[in-house]
């Protein structure tokens, strides 16, 4: 950032006088900040005309403002245009700065602008950045603060990925920061980012058989059955099952874009699918959770809850106390979630020897073959592979 002081003839006012600006320059841009001192004649630097009424004092003043502008501009480099130059309109003016926005701030502003599903994720963020350090701003922040960070989630038993969650959201804060020209700082330039590879949540053919196949009603039957019919769509993510519309089911087929990437996909709907959609066809959308919630996470968490209660209900009588007797449940499957059905999709389709680029295009994944240029090809191979897979999990069923 460049900057030089200017007393311009053509400002002079009705009273002959000339305002004493400070002009900067960074690169292409400019701007212009007022120093509320007024003139009788131009300044030659830093220096008023001997003439000057109030000479030495108006040359002390603004001395004083070219100091602090000197040490502003070196102590905030780093600094992003927009930030720069709202610290240093409060330099030459001697007002406040309007913005006194810590990294946590930004954190949460960037929430504001994230999907729901996405939103948590930052708050947790910004809630573990301001308790590690509350004065945390964008320029502050470097690898070494960085790596501090992760310290203090390790004492308090932070996993390795969930560290590394938390790490992706304040690294795109910065990306999103540079885009708007909030700050010069980078920190995550060449840092890397741990992470572990976690356990594949899926289950055998015969567990999922079992618990398609376990006596249950109401709420825990509808649970179990939308479970399924995720299994029978090819995994398809719980978001985007919620949230389908009539007009996503044509024809036999499910054409929709997934509210995560905006990619279009078909796949289709097995006759086992289509039994499931009718049992819990809803007035608003193709399915009826949505007509009772006001958010598919609203739903989402209770259908995540319900998933573990598929299983023996135990009565355990309280041994201490008045009180009803509580129930428990013996799963047929620990940790049973609705992501476990994608993963079983893949599994079962691997151990049917069903090509990987064809598994992929079944998930939606992209794959090095696969184009746009064989679309009827691939869906053959997707309804192929469904299909398959079905019949398989069908096989010992009456």
């Amino acid at each position: 950032m460049k900057y030089f002081i200017s007393t311009k003839e053509s400002k002079r006012n009705e009273n002959g006088l000339i305002p004493v600006s400070v002009i900067f320059r960074d690169n292409r841009k400019e701007f212009t900040v007022s120093t509320g001192i007024m003139a009788k004649y131009p300044v030659n630097g830093v220096s008023f005309a001997q003439n000057e009424p109030n000479s030495k004092a108006k040359t002390k003043r603004l001395v004083r403002i070219i100091d602090s502008i000197d040490k502003f501009i070196l102590e905030h480099e780093d600094m992003g245009y927009e930030l720069q130059k709202e610290g240093l309109r409060a330099i030459v003016t001697g007002k406040e700065s309007k913005s006194k926005l810590t990294l946590s701030d930004y954190i949460r502003k960037c929430a504001a602008q994230k999907k729901e599903s996405t939103k948590k994720g930052y708050l947790q963020a910004a809630a573990i950045v301001e308790e590690f350090d509350n004065k945390a701003i964008l320029a502050s922040v470097d690898k070494s603060w960085l790596d501090k960070l992760a310290r203090h989630m390790d004492e308090r038993a932070a996993s390795v990925n969930y560290k590394a969650l938390i790490l992706y959201r304040i690294r795109s804060v910065f990306n999103w920061a540079l885009d708007n020209e909030l700050t010069n700082n980078y920190p995550f330039r060449r840092y890397k980012i741990k992470t572990e590879k976690t356990p594949i949540n899926n289950i055998s053919v015969e567990q999922l058989r079992a618990i398609r196949d376990y006596p249950l009603n109401n709420r825990r039957a509808m649970y179990r059955d939308l479970f399924m019919l995720t299994f029978y769509l090819c995994g398809i993510n719980p978001a985007d099952l919620l949230t389908l519309k009539d007009e996503n089911l044509q024809n036999g087929r499910i054409r929709y874009r997934r509210r995560k990437t905006g990619k279009l996909y078909n796949i289709p709907a097995p006759p086992e699918a289509m039994e499931i959609i009718r049992r819990y066809k809803g007035r608003n959308w193709l399915l009826s959770p949505l007509d009772k919630n006001a958010s598919y996470l609203s739903y989402y968490r209770n259908w995540y809850a319900g998933l573990k209660k598929i299983g023996t209900r135990e009565v355990v009588k309280r041994t201490h106390g008045p009180g009803r007797p509580s129930a428990r449940y013996k799963p047929i499957v620990d940790n049973l979630t609705v992501y476990t059905a994608r993963y079983t999709f893949a599994s079962i389709g691997a151990e049917l020897e069903i090509p990987r680029e064809t598994i992929a295009l079944c998930l939606g994944h992209s794959w090095a073959d696969v184009t746009s240029h064989y679309i009827a090809y691939n869906t053959k191979r997707i309804d192929d592979a469904v299909r398959k897979i079905i019949d398989y999990v069908n096989g010992d069923k009456a």
